[in-house]
């Protein structure tokens, strides 16, 4: 059943996830110069770590990314496959809301005069829809197995 498009929705956001590792999540321009936040902390031009922890965030990407590649592989409990998709919606949403909150404590913090947020993100909002897709053709794979067991 790793064919399913399920399978395939659940393997972008595995990817997508993973990519959160490779660079910075939004840029800081102020008076102290260029900041990066990464999701392993917040980074002056010089490479230097600034005092702002982020492990919570590598936490949530990785818990994401984890789970995603775990969802792929238990195609034949569905309901399982289901929960784990709820919870993996619920967890990016909080992802969301992580990565705007350690937006504005670095800009705070450090007055920053301009805030430049990545492409990465949007990678939790395109996982969001991902993962609803994914539940919903798992939903009609069950519904379908169910109707099938009726007729039998």
């Amino acid at each position: 059943m790793l064919q399913r498009s399920q399978t395939l929705y659940l393997m972008g956001v595995f990817i997508l996830t993973i990519l959160m590792f490779t660079g910075s999540i939004a840029d800081f321009t102020g008076s102290d110069g260029e900041l990066y936040l990464k999701h392993s902390g917040l980074f002056n031009s010089q490479v230097e770590r600034m005092e702002l922890s982020t492990w919570p965030l590598t936490l949530i990407f990785a818990l994401v990314s984890a789970l995603s590649f775990f969802n792929i592989f238990s195609y034949t409990n569905r309901v399982r496959q289901m929960r784990l998709c709820t919870f993996l919606i619920l967890i990016c949403v909080g992802m969301i809301g992580m990565m705007f909150y350690y937006t504005w404590i670095a800009s705070n913090r450090f007055d920053t005069i301009q805030t430049l947020h990545k492409w990465r993100f949007i990678v939790p909002p395109i996982c969001v829809i991902l993962l609803y897709l994914a539940f919903r053709r798992i939903r009609r794979d069950e519904l379908m197995v169910k109707a099938f067991d009726r007729i039998r």
